[in-house]
């Protein structure tokens, strides 16, 4: 009865992960979520810019003063559309 118990329960957890975690890192992330992680490299970027600008500027060089937000979606292969970033080019339109 104990052999049952414990077959039953492997099974049962490899079900779950299979029917789970495993089709979903096949899959690939949801646009959501690849929505989200656009979202997240865009700001991490912005603040750097924004830290680099700041620290160029106390070291008294010349501030170019460029559009950080264009910088950063070209670093990163992304571009604004309907105020979200899509990863691509608008060009590819992608």
């Amino acid at each position: 009865m104990g052999k049952l118990i414990v077959i039953l329960i492997i099974g049962a957890a490899g079900y779950w992960y299979w029917s789970g975690p495993y089709q979903a890192s096949k899959n690939g992330p949801s646009a959501e979520q690849q929505q989200a992680d656009n979202d997240r490299k865009m700001k991490k970027c912005l603040r750097q810019e924004a830290s680099m600008t700041a620290a160029a500027g106390m070291g008294g060089a010349m501030v170019g003063g460029g559009d950080s937000e264009a910088l950063c979606a070209d670093k990163l292969g992304l571009y604004k559309q309907d105020g979200q970033w899509i990863r691509g080019s608008a060009e590819d339109g992608y």
